[in-house]
C-alpha cells in the first residue's frame, strides 16, 4: 500500500504540474504539497539522483544555490533545482516530482537545493544530501526564527551525520555546526575596510562559547563575519581550505587560493554578501571535482538573479533594484552597508513593508531598530524616498540615524511617490522586500520611464 500511495502521490503532483503550467501559474509548490499530502513520506520515498548538494542558512541561500545550479547545467550535467525559492518541504517535493520519471527513476545527474533553515529538520533527514553549503547564521524574524542559536540547533541535530559541510569560516555561529561530520571551509582574508570593533548594532556571537570570554577580532567585517580567537583558552576560528585572498573592483574580479595555489575569477557582483556566496558555490564545484576553467567560463555568464539584484542605465543614471529583507534586520544592514558605501551621488528609494502582513496582519516594525540605517548619513547621499503604509516608521528611524530631515520624502502610495524622485543623481537604487518584488518591478518600470522622459527632455524634471 505504501508503494502504490507514492505512485499516486507522484503522478498526482506531476498531473497537477502540467495543469498549473497550462494555466500559466507558478506551480512552484502545490505539486509538491498535493504529493506530501498524498504519500507524508513523499520525500523519503522518491528515488534521489547520483548526487544531491544543498544550500542553506540565513542570507545567500537562493543566490547560490543558482550559481551552482548553473554552473553545473553549463558543465554539462542534468540538473533539478527549486531556483525560485520554494525552499520549504512543498518546494523541495515539486523539485523531487522534476527529478524522476513516471515510474519513479532519477532522469537527472544532480540535484541542487535550497533549503530553508528552519524548515531543514523536515527535509534534509529525508533526503540525505552529499553536500551543504551553509552560508552564515544571523539573526532574522523574530517572529519566524526566533534566535539564531535556535537555528543554529535544528541544523545540529537534524544534517545526516553523513553529509559533507561546505562551511563559512568567518561566520562564528555557522562555523560551529556538526563537528562530527567532514567539512571545508572557505573565508575571505582581511580587507582594507575592516575593523577590530563591531560598528554594527547587533552582533549575535561576541563571547567565547567555550568559557564565556569577551572574544577579540584578528578583524571584523560585520556583525560577527570575521576573525576572532578568545585571550581565556584556545578558542578560534577555524582555518580555511578555501581563501579568497584579493578583490579586484576595477577588473570584477576575485583571487581565491586553494590550499596554496592561487587562481583568478571574474566577480559575479560587487556587494561583499554576494562574493561570499560565489566563493561558497566555487569551494563546492572544487569538492565536486568540476573543471577550475569551466567554471570560470560560465562565471563570466551569470548575473545574481533579478529578483535579488538588477542593475540597468539611463543616460547617466545607473538604475539599481536589490533586495533588502523586511523583518530580517541583519540582511536589511548588509544592503544598507553597500547602498551607503558606494561612491557618487545617489538617492534611495525604500520599499520594504511585508506586502502580505500589510493586507492580513500587522508587521512588527521593532526590527528596523535593529537594522543599520546610519550607513545611509552620508554626505553623498542626495534624498532618500520612503514608500509605502510604513513611511513614517521610516522616517523615524532615520532621523534617529541622523539624517537631515530635508533629505527624508514620504509617501504611502509607491506610485506617487516616484514624483518626488530627483533625477539628477549618478545612482538610484530601489531597495524592496521579498513579498514585494512584483510590485517593485512594477515601480521600477515607471521610474526608468521617467528618467527617459527626463534626458529626452534636456534634463528638466
Amino acid at each position: 500500500m505504501s508503494e502504490l500511495r507514492y505512485f499516486i502521490a507522484l503522478w498526482a503532483s506531476k498531473s497537477a504540474y502540467i495543469l498549473l503550467k497550462l494555466l500559466k501559474r507558478n506551480a512552484t509548490m502545490f505539486p509538491g504539497y498535493l504529493a506530501l499530502k498524498i504519500c507524508p513520506d513523499y520525500l523519503a520515498q522518491t528515488k534521489k539522483s547520483p548526487n544531491v548538494l544543498c544550500v542553506t542558512g540565513t542570507n545567500g541561500k537562493t543566490t547560490t544555490t543558482n550559481m551552482v545550479a548553473d554552473i553545473l547545467s553549463e558543465s554539462g550535467y542534468r540538473v533539478v533545482s527549486n531556483r525560485y525559492g520554494s525552499n520549504i518541504n512543498t518546494g523541495v517535493a515539486t523539485a523531487l516530482t522534476h527529478s524522476v520519471n513516471v515510474f519513479g527513476k532519477p532522469k537527472i545527474d544532480v540535484l541542487a537545493l535550497e533549503v530553508d533553515e528552519r524548515f531543514s529538520r523536515l527535509i534534509l533527514p529525508f533526503i540525505k544530501p552529499d553536500y551543504l553549503i551553509v552560508t552564515n547564521l544571523f539573526r532574522d524574524s523574530i517572529k519566524r526564527n526566533a534566535h539564531p542559536e535556535y537555528i543554529f540547533s535544528i541544523l545540529d541535530t537534524y544534517v545526516p551525520k553523513t553529509t559533507k559541510l561546505i562551511l563559512n569560516a568567518d561566520c562564528l555561529q555557522s562555523s560551529q555546526l556538526l563537528k562530527e561530520n567532514e567539512r571545508v571551509y572557505f573565508s575571505i582574508d582581511r580587507l582594507p575596510t575592516d575593523v577590530t570593533e563591531c560598528v554594527n548594532l547587533i552582533n549575535d556571537f561576541s563571547f567565547c562559547p567555550k568559557c564565556n570570554e569577551k572574544l577579540k577580532f584578528n578583524f571584523l567585517r560585520y556583525h560577527h563575519i570575521g576573525n576572532a580567537y578568545c585571550p581565556n583558552c584556545d578558542f578560534k576560528s577555524y582555518e580555511a581550505k578555501y581563501h579568497l585572498t584579493n578583490i579586484d573592483y576595477d577588473n570584477q574580479l576575485i583571487t581565491v587560493s586553494i590550499d596554496g595555489k592561487e587562481d583568478t575569477y571574474p566577480m559575479v557582483n560587487r556587494a561583499l554578501y554576494n562574493i561570499y556566496n560565489e566563493l561558497a558555490a566555487i569551494s563546492l564545484m572544487n569538492e565536486f571535482n568540476v573543471d577550475t576553467e569551466k567554471v570560470k567560463d560560465y562565471l563570466r555568464k551569470i548575473s545574481v538573479t533579478q529578483t535579488r539584484y538588477k542593475e540597468g542605465k539611463v543616460g547617466n543614471t545607473s538604475i539599481i533594484r536589490t533586495m533588502a529583507k523586511g523583518q530580517n534586520s541583519v540582511s536589511c544592514s548588509r544592503t544598507l552597508d553597500f547602498v551607503g558605501h558606494e561612491e557618487g551621488e545617489k538617492s534611495v528609494f525604500i520599499m520594504i513593508d511585508d506586502l502580505f502582513e500589510r493586507k492580513d496582519s500587522s508587521e512588527f516594525i521593532g526590527w528596523i531598530y535593529d537594522a543599520d540605517f546610519e550607513f545611509l548619513n552620508t554626505p553623498e547621499m542626495k534624498q532618500v524616498i520612503l514608500a509605502g503604509p510604513r513611511c513614517f516608521d521610516y522616517k523615524l528611524r532615520l532621523l534617529i540615524a541622523g539624517l537631515p530631515e530635508e533629505k527624508i520624502l514620504c509617501e504611502e502610495d509607491e506610485f506617487k511617490a516616484i514624483k518626488l524622485i530627483d533625477k539628477n543623481v549618478s545612482k538610484f537604487y530601489l531597495l524592496h522586500d521579498t513579498s514585494t518584488y512584483d510590485l517593485a518591478c512594477e515601480v521600477e518600470e515607471k521610474i526608468i520611464a521617467d528618467f527617459k522622459a527626463f534626458n529626452e527632455n534636456g534634463g528638466k524634471q
